[in-house]
């Protein structure tokens, strides 16, 4: 929210603040039992949608995809003749506010499953909608990337330390610029370890905070890798 302001954007700002307003008096009446509360994208996403920019300007598309959550964006900003919204989540580990959620994806034509547990999970919850459920696993196989990782040995691998490993993109969501803090924080509990990022993208950030905290011999950039 803080960086929204700062780009000059206050009534997103705003609206997210409603959304976390409306979701705290939400969760005040529906208890969670245990499972991660994910009404609060819900809220957030209902909220600011509209004041997000769109692509109904440029006419009608053959298909539209919403391949990540919130779905609100392309239902409510696009103008398709199709309709996909992919789902990615196990809906037992999670609580939502049904009705909310059953809305966004009652205006998809097909919804994506990456696998039968998911398939199953969501139309536990949404029955109704299990006639538009189509069920894509992932493209690539586990046993093309055990494969894969049988090929080599790692040549950086320190045998008398803990090894940590994080691949991806340098991006914001990623988080690989607060790397080199939880390190700091692990070096001062007398941790023995080396952490390695392979990844591409702008480093930066990564770099600075390395130098800053003091961890140079503790994480190291291996770069992008053909076959991480």
């Amino acid at each position: 929210i803080i960086e929204t302001i700062k780009k000059g954007y206050l009534a997103i700002a705003l609206a997210r603040l409603l959304g976390k307003l409306c979701h705290w008096g939400y969760s005040k009446i529906h208890k969670t039992d245990n499972k991660t509360d994910a009404s609060i994208f819900q809220y957030i996403a209902k909220y600011t949608t509209p004041l997000l920019p769109g692509l109904k300007e440029h006419g009608e598309y053959d298909l539209a995809i919403s391949f990540l959550a919130p779905h609100n964006i392309v239902k409510d900003k696009i103008i398709a003749k199709k309709k996909i919204a992919w789902i990615h989540t196990d809906y037992s580990t999670i609580a939502i506010n049904s009705k909310m959620e059953f809305k966004v994806w009652n205006a998809y034509d097909k919804i994506i499953s990456i696998s039968d547990k998911v398939t199953k999970t969501f139309c536990s919850c949404f029955p109704v909608l299990s006639n538009k459920v189509i069920e894509i696993e992932n493209i690539l196989s586990s046993e093309f990337i055990r494969q894969e990782a049988l090929k080599f040995n790692p040549t950086e691998y320190y045998n008398d330390r803990l090894n940590f490993c994080s691949i991806g993109r340098y991006c914001y969501a990623k988080n690989f610029e607060n790397i080199p803090h939880i390190a700091k924080s692990l070096i001062a509990r007398g941790v023995n370890f080396h952490w390695f990022i392979i990844g591409y993208g702008n480093s930066e950030e990564i770099e600075q905070n390395i130098l800053e905290t003091g961890t140079q011999s503790h994480i190291t950039l291996l770069g992008k890798k053909n076959n991480p």
